[in-house]
């Protein structure tokens, strides 16, 4: 610890010589400080004599390790993901002490939960389903979640996590993978504790919002049936942009910046939140706002579900990073999804999973990519299925708001069907308000939707129409339809190519790389029709064709940002979300009475907080009244934004615009169908 603790000088030596500038740590005069005025005081919290420590540091060792860095920084031809791992490891510590200090109580955290509490709950859904609708015993999907889930079981009982780190869940959709991931995370934590005396912490990671309300859902459901109590935060917490700080332990409600540390630095044994959260974590290097929790993945079991959402060119780098993480901090990896993607090799739980890919048979896609289709035609030939088919109901994912709103109106104006809309226009709250409502309703629906409903969303239509995208958001596309295999009869996916008649662009050219275009085009071709028991190996030629093509250039980047201690570029070089070639801005959209009284109550606590509050108190407001403002922000294009500009209203203090609910007696927003503008510019997602 003491020469890791003096090697942060080396460290920010090094770092301030890339950076041409000077940053300093005189070791010599803290610890003449430390000897005058806190030594004792020190020696109480560590519970240790720190004399040998003083006494160590002195300038010639500390010169000696200063030399030890740089003469590895030569031997290596620079600084190495080794370095960086043992700085944020060390850092994220130091600062956990250091913010530890200003908390009254840490929180003590329970044992971790036992893998037999999912079994258990799974066969209480799977009884309550039963007696509900008994016919389901017979449903193919039904059983075959069974067998998944005990043939997991079985091979669980053969791992060595002694030697092995990375796992994976590679199954059909619709086949339970939330309970198999937490079973298997916990089978794992129980197992370690048992054998080495520690019961990891579990991190579960999905790639967008809509799905990690469903994913904590089940999860609290699993606590609260199994203890008969609702979980508290030190058990199981959920974690983004969205998420209320708060925090609660078994004895104690947490207030202020004790409940902001608590629940940024992760202080639970399972948490859910996004892949942004986890990567930044990892790869966010020296943002003291993010760093401090690093050594919370230090020994514990990440789920990665949706894998498959990672974009494919910072897999290289992904890789180097989840290697070390694992051989060198003990991290255990589960990646879970129906097209599993070539990230690293892993030890497949579900060994026979190719057998019930080929096993069901509940769509089949319809390849109509010989000729393109303009949007007018498009919609002609929806308004003649649905017409056709008033006892089924219809999913149609487009590629652009543009066209999926085009597409949205034109169906509701010429059917008589309930319609329903989604995309990234809508804002959060109400986004999720629809999926529920489309999971619970029993009438024939017809939804419109841009690509934010495939990865995670349950939901389960009659027949869908997509236009054309990669092979994997096909998948993801197709694991809406007939999820359950309620119809005896394969659903139907049918493809299209779109194309924008005033420029001649394809509508998928706006928005996906053409490699996996060009890839998806050459596996489909000449296939009219694709049977879900030919996805598999469609999935596994594709994954093989996207490592042969995808470009490093980026993860090579980031690898000469390590190698120099450039924190600033390695930081900015990974986003997971890149948006830098799509000007976006933020706007709140003041749809009900919540979001204005969360308007209203900045407003008064920028102007009346010295009264009555202190700094802490203050910041913790507004974080958390932002947080609950953020269910109320869109992001929408330069174009957009411009025709709003005169109707938006700036938030006193806060450089925050809204859309007031009342525009001069013009609506300018719908719930339904998000912004209403005569616009014509094409929006991404």
């Amino acid at each position: 610890i003491i020469s890791y603790v003096l090697s942060f000088d080396c460290i920010f030596t090094e770092y301030s010589k890339a950076k041409n500038t000077i940053i300093t740590f005189d070791c010599q005069s803290r610890v003449a400080d430390i000897k005058e005025n806190s030594q004792c005081e020190l020696e109480r919290i560590y519970d240790m004599k720190l004399d040998d420590f003083l006494k160590f540091a002195n300038r010639g060792n500390i010169r000696q390790i200063r030399k030890n860095w740089s003469q590895e920084k030569r031997t290596n031809n620079g600084y190495t993901i080794d370095y960086i791992l043992e700085f944020s490891y060390f850092y994220s510590l130091l600062l956990t002490a250091d913010k530890m200090q200003l908390i009254d109580e840490t929180p003590d955290l329970p044992s971790q939960k036992p893998s037999f509490a999912v079994e258990k709950y799974k066969n209480h859904v799977r009884e309550e389903l039963l007696s509900k609708n008994p016919l389901l015993e017979k449903s193919h999907i039904f059983n075959i979640r069974e067998q998944i889930f005990d043939e997991l079981k079985k091979e669980l009982q053969s791992i060595d996590l002694k030697s092995e780190s990375f796992f994976s869940i590679n199954i059909p959709t619709g086949s339970g993978k939330t309970f198999l991931a937490y079973y298997s995370a916990l089978y794992m934590a129980n197992k370690l504790e048992k054998k080495y005396g520690y019961a990891p912490d579990i991190v579960y990671t999905l790639p967008f919002l809509s799905i990690i309300d469903q994913n904590y859902r089940e999860l609290a459901n699993i606590v609260k049936y199994n203890q008969n109590s609702e979980p508290k935060d030190t058990e199981i917490l959920k974690y983004h942009s969205l998420s209320e700080i708060k925090y609660e332990s078994e004895d104690k409600y947490y207030e202020n910046y004790d409940a902001r540390f608590c629940f940024d630095n992760w202080q639970s044994k399972i948490v859910t939140t996004t892949f942004v959260q986890l990567f930044n974590t990892i790869f966010k290097i020296g943002n003291h706002s993010i760093g401090h929790r690093f050594h919370r993945i230090v020994n514990s079991i990440i789920i990665l579900d949706e894998i498959q959402e990672v974009d494919e060119k910072y897999y290289p780098i992904i890789r180097q990073f989840f290697n070390k993480l694992a051989s060198e901090y003990n991290v255990k990896f589960i990646f879970v999804t129906a097209t599993m993607p070539i990230l690293i090799d892993s030890h497949e739980l579900v060994p026979n999973k190719k057998t019930y890919f080929e096993d069901l048979n509940r769509i089949k896609i319809c390849n109509h990519l010989s000729e393109s289709s303009s949007l007018d035609n498009f919609g002609d030939l929806l308004l003649e299925d649905i017409e056709k088919r008033p006892d089924k109901s219809f999913l149609i994912v487009l590629n652009t708001i543009k066209t999926s709103k085009d597409i949205f109106e034109l169906l509701q104006e010429n059917t008589d069907r309930q319609c329903v809309y989604l995309s990234t226009e809508i804002y959060p709250k109400a986004r999720l308000e629809k999926i529920d409502f489309i999971k619970r309703s029993e009438e024939n629906l017809v939804v419109v939707s841009t690509q934010l409903i495939e990865a995670g969303v349950d939901i389960d239509m009659d027949v869908i129409y997509r236009d054309f995208c990669p092979l994997d958001s096909i998948n993801q596309t197709s694991g809406r339809a007939n999820r359950n295999g309620k119809s005896e009869e394969p659903s139907e996916v049918h493809l299209y190519r779109l194309k924008d008649e005033n420029t001649g662009y394809y509508y998928h050219n706006y928005i996906y790389p053409p490699f996996l275009i060009d890839i998806t085009q050459d596996i489909l071709k000449d296939k009219n029709i694709v049977e879900e028991k030919d996805i598999y190996s469609l999935n596994e030629k594709y994954a093989q064709n996207i490592m042969k093509k995808v470009s490093h250039d980026i993860s090579t980047e980031i690898s000469k940002h390590i190698q120099v201690l450039d924190f600033k570029k390695l930081r900015n070089s990974f986003e997971l979300i890149d948006n830098k070639d799509i000007p976006k801005h933020d706007v709140i959209i003041e749809a009900d009475s919540t979001c204005s009284s969360i308007i209203n109550s900045l407003v008064h606590l920028h102007n009346n907080w010295k009264e009555n509050k202190t700094q802490w108190e203050y910041n913790f407001e507004i974080k958390n009244l932002f947080r609950r403002l953020n269910q109320y922000k869109i992001s929408i294009n330069n174009k957009t934004y411009s025709s709003l500009h005169d109707s938006l209203q700036e938030i006193k203090g806060f450089d925050v615009e809204y859309l007031p609910k009342n525009c001069d007696s013009t609506q300018l927003y719908s719930e339904e169908r998000g912004i209403i503008l005569d616009n014509s510019q094409i929006e991404i997602f």
